[in-house]
Protein backbone atom coordinates (compact mmCIF):
# COMPACT_ATOMS: atom_id res chain seq x y z
CA UNK A 1 0.00 0.00 0.00
CA UNK A 2 1.15 3.71 -0.98
CA UNK A 3 1.11 6.45 2.20
CA UNK A 4 0.39 9.59 0.87
CA UNK A 5 0.61 13.25 3.46
CA UNK A 6 -1.81 16.51 2.84
CA UNK A 7 0.52 19.39 2.94
CA UNK A 8 0.09 22.41 5.04
CA UNK A 9 -2.13 24.75 2.81
CA UNK A 10 -4.43 26.90 4.65
CA UNK A 11 -3.06 29.41 7.74
CA UNK A 12 0.20 30.30 9.39
CA UNK A 13 1.25 26.16 8.32
CA UNK A 14 0.90 27.56 5.02
CA UNK A 15 4.38 30.06 4.94
CA UNK A 16 7.15 29.27 2.45
CA UNK A 17 9.71 27.62 4.83
CA UNK A 18 6.92 25.11 6.68
CA UNK A 19 5.85 23.96 3.39
CA UNK A 20 9.57 23.58 1.99
CA UNK A 21 10.13 21.83 4.99
CA UNK A 22 6.98 19.56 4.97
CA UNK A 23 7.47 18.52 1.94
CA UNK A 24 11.04 17.84 1.76
CA UNK A 25 10.57 15.62 5.34
CA UNK A 26 7.93 13.69 3.58
CA UNK A 27 9.76 12.88 0.58
CA UNK A 28 13.18 12.18 2.15
CA UNK A 29 11.52 9.77 4.62
CA UNK A 30 9.96 7.45 1.83
CA UNK A 31 5.85 8.25 1.65
CA UNK A 32 4.70 7.90 -1.76
CA UNK A 33 2.54 11.03 -2.38
CA UNK A 34 2.33 15.12 -1.35
CA UNK A 35 -1.46 16.07 -1.53
CA UNK A 36 -3.47 19.59 -2.21
CA UNK A 37 -6.99 20.43 -2.37
CA UNK A 38 -8.87 22.85 -3.91
CA UNK A 39 -10.71 26.48 -3.01
CA UNK A 40 -10.03 29.90 -5.08
CA UNK A 41 -12.29 32.09 -3.02
CA UNK A 42 -13.62 31.52 0.24
CA UNK A 43 -17.28 33.41 0.96
CA UNK A 44 -17.79 35.92 4.43
CA UNK A 45 -20.80 33.64 5.26
CA UNK A 46 -20.62 30.28 3.49
CA UNK A 47 -24.13 29.64 2.06
CA UNK A 48 -23.57 26.01 0.89
CA UNK A 49 -23.26 23.25 3.75
CA UNK A 50 -19.49 21.09 3.57
CA UNK A 51 -20.72 17.74 2.93
CA UNK A 52 -17.67 16.09 4.49
CA UNK A 53 -18.08 17.89 8.21
CA UNK A 54 -21.19 17.28 10.63
CA UNK A 55 -21.72 21.08 10.83
CA UNK A 56 -21.12 21.79 7.62
CA UNK A 57 -18.26 24.14 7.89
CA UNK A 58 -15.05 23.83 6.41
CA UNK A 59 -13.24 24.46 9.76
CA UNK A 60 -10.91 27.67 9.38
CA UNK A 61 -11.68 31.45 9.04
CA UNK A 62 -12.03 32.48 5.34
CA UNK A 63 -9.58 35.24 5.84
CA UNK A 64 -7.12 32.78 6.49
CA UNK A 65 -4.20 32.56 3.70
CA UNK A 66 -5.22 29.49 1.15
CA UNK A 67 -2.51 28.99 -1.12
CA UNK A 68 -3.76 27.59 -4.56
CA UNK A 69 -3.15 23.89 -5.34
CA UNK A 70 -1.54 23.56 -8.78
CA UNK A 71 0.71 26.44 -8.12
CA UNK A 72 1.53 25.15 -4.69
CA UNK A 73 2.48 21.64 -5.97
CA UNK A 74 4.34 23.07 -8.66
CA UNK A 75 6.47 24.48 -6.29
CA UNK A 76 6.84 21.11 -4.43
CA UNK A 77 7.41 19.75 -7.68
CA UNK A 78 10.90 21.29 -7.74
CA UNK A 79 11.82 21.10 -4.25
CA UNK A 80 11.02 17.15 -4.57
CA UNK A 81 12.75 14.07 -6.02
CA UNK A 82 10.10 11.35 -5.74
CA UNK A 83 7.43 11.32 -4.42
CA UNK A 84 3.90 11.46 -6.21
CA UNK A 85 1.84 14.97 -6.01
CA UNK A 86 -1.27 15.03 -6.43
CA UNK A 87 -5.10 17.44 -6.02
CA UNK A 88 -7.54 15.58 -3.18
CA UNK A 89 -9.37 16.97 -5.18
CA UNK A 90 -9.22 19.61 -7.57
CA UNK A 91 -13.03 21.29 -8.52
CA UNK A 92 -12.69 20.05 -12.47
CA UNK A 93 -15.75 21.81 -13.84
CA UNK A 94 -14.83 25.10 -12.19
CA UNK A 95 -11.68 25.19 -13.88
CA UNK A 96 -11.35 25.75 -17.79
CA UNK A 97 -10.37 22.85 -18.84
CA UNK A 98 -8.22 23.33 -21.85
CA UNK A 99 -5.93 26.18 -19.70
CA UNK A 100 -5.77 23.38 -16.77
CA UNK A 101 -5.11 20.50 -19.08
CA UNK A 102 -1.68 22.83 -19.96
CA UNK A 103 -0.59 23.68 -16.47
CA UNK A 104 -1.23 20.04 -15.04
CA UNK A 105 0.98 18.72 -18.17
CA UNK A 106 3.56 21.58 -17.39
CA UNK A 107 3.66 20.30 -13.88
CA UNK A 108 3.76 16.69 -15.30
CA UNK A 109 6.45 17.60 -17.17
CA UNK A 110 8.71 19.15 -14.80
CA UNK A 111 8.12 16.86 -11.90
CA UNK A 112 9.15 13.72 -14.07
CA UNK A 113 5.84 12.52 -14.16
CA UNK A 114 4.66 12.34 -10.50
CA UNK A 115 1.32 14.18 -10.83
CA UNK A 116 -1.83 12.84 -9.75
CA UNK A 117 -5.31 14.71 -11.10
CA UNK A 118 -7.55 14.14 -8.08
CA UNK A 119 -10.46 15.42 -8.83
CA UNK A 120 -14.51 15.83 -7.87
CA UNK A 121 -17.63 17.92 -9.41
CA UNK A 122 -17.67 20.64 -6.50
CA UNK A 123 -20.33 21.60 -3.40
CA UNK A 124 -20.18 25.20 -3.52
CA UNK A 125 -22.23 26.95 -5.42
CA UNK A 126 -21.24 29.96 -4.48
CA UNK A 127 -18.01 29.58 -5.68
CA UNK A 128 -18.96 28.57 -9.36
CA UNK A 129 -21.02 31.63 -9.19
CA UNK A 130 -17.75 34.15 -8.34
CA UNK A 131 -15.97 32.64 -10.84
CA UNK A 132 -18.29 32.86 -13.71
CA UNK A 133 -19.28 29.11 -14.09
CA UNK A 134 -22.56 27.86 -14.11
CA UNK A 135 -23.61 25.93 -11.16
CA UNK A 136 -25.99 24.09 -12.46
CA UNK A 137 -25.31 20.88 -14.82
CA UNK A 138 -21.74 20.64 -13.22
CA UNK A 139 -21.59 17.10 -13.57
CA UNK A 140 -22.27 16.96 -17.37
CA UNK A 141 -18.93 19.40 -17.39
CA UNK A 142 -17.17 17.25 -15.64
CA UNK A 143 -17.82 14.85 -18.40
CA UNK A 144 -16.38 16.71 -21.21
CA UNK A 145 -13.77 18.11 -18.97
CA UNK A 146 -12.54 14.42 -17.96
CA UNK A 147 -12.63 13.44 -21.90
CA UNK A 148 -10.83 16.91 -23.27
CA UNK A 149 -7.81 16.87 -20.77
CA UNK A 150 -7.37 13.17 -21.93
CA UNK A 151 -7.46 13.90 -25.35
CA UNK A 152 -5.16 17.42 -24.77
CA UNK A 153 -2.61 14.83 -23.15
CA UNK A 154 -2.66 12.09 -25.55
CA UNK A 155 -3.50 13.54 -28.89
CA UNK A 156 -1.42 15.28 -31.00
CA UNK A 157 -4.28 16.72 -32.54
CA UNK A 158 -7.34 17.23 -30.94
CA UNK A 159 -10.76 17.37 -32.54
CA UNK A 160 -12.85 17.73 -29.43
CA UNK A 161 -16.98 18.97 -30.07
CA UNK A 162 -18.94 18.82 -27.09
CA UNK A 163 -22.00 20.77 -25.73
CA UNK A 164 -19.78 22.95 -23.22
CA UNK A 165 -16.48 22.92 -24.87
CA UNK A 166 -15.06 22.61 -28.17
CA UNK A 167 -11.39 22.36 -29.17
CA UNK A 168 -10.73 21.15 -32.95
CA UNK A 169 -7.31 20.99 -34.71
CA UNK A 170 -5.40 22.20 -31.65
CA UNK A 171 -2.91 20.88 -30.07
CA UNK A 172 -0.69 20.95 -26.04
CA UNK A 173 2.88 20.26 -25.55
CA UNK A 174 4.57 19.79 -23.52
CA UNK A 175 2.70 16.06 -22.99
CA UNK A 176 2.43 14.30 -19.94
CA UNK A 177 5.73 12.63 -19.18
CA UNK A 178 3.43 9.44 -17.76
CA UNK A 179 2.56 6.81 -20.82
CA UNK A 180 -1.50 7.14 -21.30
CA UNK A 181 -1.11 10.65 -19.42
CA UNK A 182 -2.10 11.87 -16.41
CA UNK A 183 -3.81 9.71 -13.89
CA UNK A 184 -6.81 10.73 -12.94
CA UNK A 185 -8.58 9.76 -9.93
CA UNK A 186 -12.21 10.65 -9.39
CA UNK A 187 -13.17 12.15 -5.32
CA UNK A 188 -17.03 11.39 -4.77
CA UNK A 189 -19.38 8.86 -3.45
CA UNK A 190 -22.58 9.49 -5.35
CA UNK A 191 -23.49 6.63 -8.70
CA UNK A 192 -23.06 9.33 -11.17
CA UNK A 193 -19.21 10.02 -10.13
CA UNK A 194 -18.84 6.24 -9.29
CA UNK A 195 -20.32 5.99 -12.99
CA UNK A 196 -17.35 8.36 -14.76
CA UNK A 197 -14.71 6.57 -12.49
CA UNK A 198 -15.93 3.10 -14.09
CA UNK A 199 -16.11 5.25 -17.50
CA UNK A 200 -13.29 7.88 -17.49
CA UNK A 201 -10.62 7.35 -14.55
CA UNK A 202 -7.90 5.70 -13.73
CA UNK A 203 -9.08 5.14 -10.15
CA UNK A 204 -11.58 6.30 -7.63
CA UNK A 205 -10.61 8.36 -4.38
CA UNK A 206 -12.84 7.84 -1.72
CA UNK A 207 -13.72 9.59 1.46
CA UNK A 208 -14.11 7.68 5.02
CA UNK A 209 -17.94 8.35 4.45
CA UNK A 210 -18.31 5.82 1.74
CA UNK A 211 -16.08 3.19 3.90
CA UNK A 212 -19.25 1.34 5.25
CA UNK A 213 -20.21 0.38 1.61
CA UNK A 214 -16.88 0.62 0.59
CA UNK A 215 -16.78 -2.86 -1.77
CA UNK A 216 -20.26 -2.32 -3.02
CA UNK A 217 -19.25 1.13 -4.68
CA UNK A 218 -15.96 -0.04 -6.03
CA UNK A 219 -17.61 -2.81 -7.25
CA UNK A 220 -20.47 -1.02 -9.05
CA UNK A 221 -17.56 1.68 -10.49
CA UNK A 222 -15.78 -1.87 -11.69
CA UNK A 223 -18.66 -2.75 -13.38
CA UNK A 224 -19.56 0.86 -15.37
CA UNK A 225 -15.92 0.36 -16.66
CA UNK A 226 -16.50 -3.03 -17.87
CA UNK A 227 -19.48 -1.29 -19.64
CA UNK A 228 -17.78 1.08 -21.03
CA UNK A 229 -14.99 -1.62 -22.39
CA UNK A 230 -12.15 -0.97 -20.22
CA UNK A 231 -10.25 -3.18 -17.67
CA UNK A 232 -11.93 -2.84 -14.43
CA UNK A 233 -8.55 -4.59 -12.96
CA UNK A 234 -6.90 -1.09 -13.96
CA UNK A 235 -8.47 0.86 -11.82
CA UNK A 236 -7.01 1.96 -8.04
CA UNK A 237 -8.80 2.09 -5.12
CA UNK A 238 -7.66 5.26 -2.87
CA UNK A 239 -8.64 6.87 0.38
CA UNK A 240 -8.65 10.50 1.30
CA UNK A 241 -9.07 10.91 4.96
CA UNK A 242 -7.02 7.47 6.28
CA UNK A 243 -6.04 8.68 9.84
CA UNK A 244 -4.65 11.58 11.72
CA UNK A 245 -0.82 11.53 13.26
CA UNK A 246 0.15 12.79 16.11
CA UNK A 247 2.70 11.95 19.17
CA UNK A 248 0.45 10.36 21.03
CA UNK A 249 -1.08 7.80 18.71
CA UNK A 250 1.37 6.96 15.81
CA UNK A 251 0.52 3.26 16.41
CA UNK A 252 -2.92 3.85 16.52
CA UNK A 253 -3.23 5.47 13.23
CA UNK A 254 -0.59 2.66 11.74
CA UNK A 255 -2.96 -0.13 13.01
CA UNK A 256 -6.13 1.48 11.10
CA UNK A 257 -3.45 1.96 8.34
CA UNK A 258 -3.20 -2.03 8.27
CA UNK A 259 -6.95 -2.89 8.37
CA UNK A 260 -7.18 -0.30 4.97
CA UNK A 261 -3.74 -2.34 3.17
CA UNK A 262 -6.16 -5.38 4.00
CA UNK A 263 -9.34 -4.05 2.71
CA UNK A 264 -7.69 -3.57 -0.61
CA UNK A 265 -6.63 0.39 -0.59
CA UNK A 266 -4.04 1.28 -3.39
CA UNK A 267 -2.88 4.56 -1.54
CA UNK A 268 -3.96 6.61 1.80
CA UNK A 269 -3.87 9.58 2.25
CA UNK A 270 -2.97 10.95 5.69
CA UNK A 271 -2.81 14.46 7.54
CA UNK A 272 -1.49 15.77 10.77
CA UNK A 273 -2.97 16.96 13.55
CA UNK A 274 -3.71 20.98 12.97
CA UNK A 275 -1.79 21.41 16.51
CA UNK A 276 1.25 20.37 15.00
CA UNK A 277 1.46 21.72 11.43
CA UNK A 278 3.99 23.94 12.66
CA UNK A 279 6.37 21.43 13.79
CA UNK A 280 5.44 18.65 12.10
CA UNK A 281 9.12 16.59 11.01
CA UNK A 282 9.28 14.98 13.56
CA UNK A 283 5.62 13.36 13.81
CA UNK A 284 6.77 12.46 9.66
CA UNK A 285 10.24 11.17 10.79
CA UNK A 286 9.19 8.91 13.61
CA UNK A 287 6.07 7.63 12.16
CA UNK A 288 7.96 6.83 8.85
CA UNK A 289 11.07 5.10 10.71
CA UNK A 290 8.58 2.66 12.60
CA UNK A 291 5.65 2.23 10.33
CA UNK A 292 5.94 3.25 6.74
CA UNK A 293 8.29 -0.08 5.51
CA UNK A 294 5.57 -2.27 6.95
CA UNK A 295 2.54 -0.78 5.53
CA UNK A 296 4.03 -0.29 1.82
CA UNK A 297 5.30 -3.75 1.64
Amino acid sequence: MEIGMHVPQVGPPSARDNVTSFATTVDDAGYDGIWVFDHVVLQKDQQSQYPYSPDGKLGFPPTMDFLEPLTQLAYIAAITKDVRIGTSVLVLPMRQPVLHAKIMATIDALSGGRFVLGAGVGWWEQEFEVLSVPFERRGRRMDECLQLVRQLWTEEWVNFKGEFYEAVDWTCNPKPVQEGGIPIWLGGESKGQLRRVGKYADGWLATPKAFASLDEDFAFAKEEAVKAGRDPNQLKLSLEGAGVLSPDHLEQAAEGLGKLKERGIFHAILGVHPAHMMNANSIIEEFASKYLKDLQE
